[in-house]
This record gives C-alpha cells, sequence and structure tokens, in this order.
C-alpha cells in the first residue's frame, strides 16, 4: 500500500463512527456477514494523491507498525523443516498432507490478533478501536457474568500490550451441571470475537493424536485440532473448547493429558508440535474453554491451568430470553408470516420447568417453529419432548 493510500485510507476511517471502525479492522477475522451502514461497507475509490504533504504528528503505518499487531505462529524455518519432511513420505501421503502446510503457510505464517490496535488510529486517540466485544453479550448469558467481566478485562489489557506477542487470553473452566449453556457460551464468544472455534471431546479421546496429530509413520496419519485451526484461521487466537475435560482418558498409551497441558501453559505452547507435519508452531494466543460437570475429577496440574468458573443454571427470566431469541434467529433467517408470534402460556411454563435445560428448550422452539410453518399458523406452541417407553413424562403442560 503506497504513503497516498495509507494517507486516505486513514481520512476514511476517521469519518467513521465507533463501531464501524471497529468492525473495518476486524472485519478480516469475522465468521458472518455483518450489517453497517452503507458508509462503512467499503473503501471510497482511489483518488489522485494530495499535492501537500501530510501535516507532521500523523506517521504513516510502516510494515513493522502492522507486524507488531500480529504473531508469527508458522515460523520460516518450521515451514521449511515440515516441507522436507514431506519429501521423505511416500507420494500419496505428501500429495495428502501438502495442502495443509501450504495453508499454513499462507501469509508467510504470520496471523493477526483480535485484541490488538491500529497504531495509527490509537495515537489520533480513537476511542472505537480496541472495543471489548464481550461488552454487549446478551442478559440471556447472566448466568456467565463472572465469565465475561474476567475475559473483558483481560482484553481490554491485551489491546494495550505494545507488543501482540506480549498478550493473551487465559484458558478457562467453566464448571456446571449438564445443559446449562456452557458450548453455546463457548460459540457466542468466538462470534464476538470473529474467530474460528474448534470442539475437542475429551469424553471420546482415545489418544493424544486428535490433538497434536499422528506420527507421521502411520499410513492414515493426518494433522492434529490445534494445527488445523491456526491453519485454517486468519487469527491467531481462534477458539478451542475442550468438552468433558474431567472425562478425559489418562489412561490412554498416548495420554491426551499431556498435549493439553503443553497448550496450557504459555512457554510450551509457543513451541508446540505437530506431530504428523513434524512441525513446531506458537499456540499460545489460543482462548482454551475446557467444560466440566465435577471438578473432582480433574487432574490437579490442569486444574491449576485454569481460571475456574462455576457457573450456575439460567434463571426463569434468563430461559424466556434465550427462548425468544432463539425464535427471533429462526424468524430472521426463515420465510414465514408477519403474524407469526410464540405462544405466551406455553413459553412461560417452559421457562419455569427446571427439567428443561437450554439444549431442550432451543430444541422445542426449532420442534414448534417447524410445526407452525408446515401448519400455516401464526402462532408457535412449545410442547414438552417426546418420551419413551417407560420414562418420566415432563409435566409442564
Amino acid at each position: 500500500m503506497t504513503l497516498p493510500r495509507l494517507a486516505q485510507e486513514r481520512a476514511w476511517r476517521a469519518s467513521l463512527n465507533a463501531m464501524e471502525r471497529y468492525y473495518q479492522l476486524h472485519q478480516h477475522l469475522l465468521i458472518g456477514q455483518v450489517s453497517i451502514s452503507a458508509t462503512a461497507a467499503s473503501p471510497p475509490a482511489p483518488v489522485p494523491a494530495p499535492a501537500e504533504p501530510e501535516a507532521p504528528g500523523a506517521p504513516e503505518m510502516t510494515e513493522a507498525d502492522c507486524a507488531r499487531h500480529r504473531v508469527r505462529v508458522f515460523p520460516p524455518e518450521s515451514l521449511a523443516e515440515a516441507t522436507a519432511a514431506l519429501g521423505g513420505m511416500r507420494d500419496q501421503d505428501a500429495k495428502r498432507l501438502r495442502p495443509a502446510l501450504a495453508r499454513a503457510a499462507r501469509d508467510d505464517g504470520w496471523r493477526s490478533v483480535p485484541w490488538t490496535v491500529n497504531a495509527a488510529a490509537a495515537s489520533a486517540q480513537d476511542p472505537g478501536v480496541g472495543l471489548n466485544p464481550f461488552a454487549e453479550i446478551g442478559p440471556d448469558f447472566d448466568n456467565f457474568r463472572d465469565v465475561i467481566e474476567q475475559l473483558s478485562m483481560q482484553w481490554i489489557c491485551a489491546s494495550h500490550a505494545l507488543n501482540a506477542d506480549e498478550a493473551r487470553l487465559d484458558p478457562i473452566l467453566l464448571l456446571g451441571p449438564p445443559g446449562i449453556g456452557k458450548t453455546r457460551f463457548a460459540h457466542e464468544l468466538a462470534r464476538r470475537m470473529g474467530t474460528r472455534m474448534a470442539v475437542y471431546s475429551a469424553g471420546s479421546a482415545q489418544a493424544a493424536f486428535q490433538l497434536c496429530g499422528t506420527d507421521s509413520g502411520w499410513s492414515n496419519a493426518k494433522p492434529g485440532i490445534v494445527f488445523d485451526l491456526l491453519a485454517q484461521s486468519d487469527s491467531a487466537a481462534p477458539l478451542l473448547v475442550v468438552d468433558e475435560v474431567d472425562k478425559i482418558g489418562t489412561w490412554a498409551r498416548e495420554n491426551p493429558l499431556n498435549a493439553l497441558l503443553d497448550l496450557t501453559e504459555p512457554e510450551t505452547a509457543r513451541q508446540y508440535k505437530d506431530w504428523c507435519l513434524q512441525i513446531m508452531f506458537d499456540a499460545s494466543k489460543i482462548l482454551v474453554i475446557c467444560t466440566a460437570n465435577e471438578q473432582a475429577a480433574l487432574p490437579t496440574p490442569l486444574l491449576s491451568r485454569l481460571d475456574v468458573f462455576h457457573v450456575k443454571p439460567p434463571s426463569v427470566t434468563q430461559r424466556m430470553l434465550i427462548i425468544e431469541n432463539c425464535f427471533g434467529r429462526l424468524v430472521a433467517s426463515h420465510r414465514c408470516r408477519d403474524e407469526l408470534s410464540l405462544d405466551e402460556a406455553s413459553i412461560s411454563r417452559a421457562a419455569q420447568t427446571p427439567d428443561l435445560d437450554v439444549r431442550t428448550l432451543l430444541r422445542m422452539v426449532r420442534a414448534g417453529f417447524a410445526a407452525a410453518l408446515a401448519a400455516g399458523s401464526d402462532r408457535v406452541i412449545l410442547s414438552p419432548p417426546r418420551r419413551g417407553p417407560g420414562e418420566r413424562r415432563i409435566g409442564f403442560i
């Protein structure tokens, strides 16, 4: 980008409001489409450079400035070693794995960090840059308020770091009974951060290779989740959910706990290794969110690395909001009657029935919505889930 073009870009950004600036700076990370004003939809067409030089006090952004806000996840020497290792594999294996290595090598191995700020905009004292993406998480997640406040403080601190490599969000443990929305909350965090997300089911894991790759000596070797997440992402800080970590199989020959311990310790995560591609890379910025039902079942070394949050089931008010928000998303994404609405009596009964967890509530909303569309009705009625022979019926209706 030329110097006049940089000046033009900066002037264009200065004309946007705070939220528009945030989305423009982070749109390369966003998973979904974000609706903002037509003014912010795209930069103005290039115009001839101004004849007068730019006024002092607004230094141009250099490549070094940009690098301060990125992390080299895949160093050149590691990429070179992995490429050389492919040469020692069978042709069919090398051909199968080469695209994965090419994804890692994008942008010379550099990845953006979502909490960093644009240096020029920050020097202009722009309050919109570095907005806390967790600040507007809705009240239907009030039972996660402690987690949100912790992540918000860490995000704000990280956004003030002079070097992108000096900041991270600490790994956390969401502790609570099944069905209270732990995985749903993780999806919301990933959406707010504008990053990719992957789920690793610790309860069904049999070995560490699912995290750090199968040894390249095996004919069906493939990279692990951690490598794939960073190779495919534009961000150095995607989100990894380790589900049911209290059920992790410590008995396995290749203990997955060791791979997880390395990932949640900053120093070892900086030199994380994928055994399939024989490549070392920086996984220290990944936000690791573990979920568990029982704290006592967690290995002590892992527990000491995690910020533990005890999450309570959502209140009746929150459950009402969860139902209404789910219905709103369905209406926005489907063709349906303008008069279509939720049946107040049935959603009130559902929200006040403690036997119905969040997962079941969402399933009931989707089922009621589909039934209303099929019948041409203007009311979505929430019916209790069907039960098999001999099972206790949930008695809210």
